[in-house]
């Protein structure tokens, strides 16, 4: 166009009614920053996750950061094992919430399972979906390579789709937790 970034980016943005959503990439992607987040889940009260509590929905897509980390695992960097991720996603969240016969495979829990393909476990691209309330826009990632997932025994998902069961129930507490007490 012939014109300064910064002119040309204010008009591509006003050009589409300010719907266009600038967002700088990260700046920690390299060896360094992974060795850093590697040693720093190797501590025993560092729980992996992410979220900013929905604040920015039309912006950032954190829902995925789960199959996308299992992938990074099998075919990625391959920064920690299979079983210490799988661990590291179900049974350390559900210790420190004190959710009661859930996080593991035992018997007496409830089953609630997740079948993928290790071969194809991931994250699709992200994609602006309009389902919240007032049609208001949010970024939205479909996992890929979900064989199955059963919620307390109830298949919900079959090969990517949705199967349109909804087994699930509200986790209460005192009914579903027990204290979990904190070292200090």
């Amino acid at each position: 166009r012939g014109q300064d970034a910064l002119h040309c980016l204010v008009e591509i943005c006003a050009a589409d009614d300010l719907r266009t959503v600038l967002w700088p990439m990260p700046t920690d992607n390299d060896p360094a920053s992974w060795e850093l987040r590697r040693r720093t889940w190797e501590h025993e009260d560092v729980l992996l996750g992410g979220s900013d509590a929905g604040a920015h929905l039309d912006r950032m897509c954190g829902a995925p950061y789960t199959t996308r980390f299992i992938g990074d695992c099998l075919r990625g960097r391959k920064l920690v094992g299979l079983e210490r991720a799988v661990r590291m996603l179900t049974d350390d969240p559900a210790r420190l919430l004190g959710l009661r016969e859930r996080g593991r495979i035992a018997e007496g829990y409830h089953a609630d399972l997740v079948l993928f393909d290790p071969e194809r476990i991931d994250a699709g691209q992200a994609r602006l979906v309009h389902d919240l309330p007032g049609d208001s826009p949010r970024l939205d990632s479909r996992a890929t390579g979900i064989v199955s997932v059963r919620v307390g025994g109830t298949e919900t998902v079959r090969d990517d789709e949705i199967t349109g069961a909804i087994p699930g129930r509200v986790l209460r507490s005192g009914r579903d937790t027990e204290t979990v007490s904190t070292r200090g």
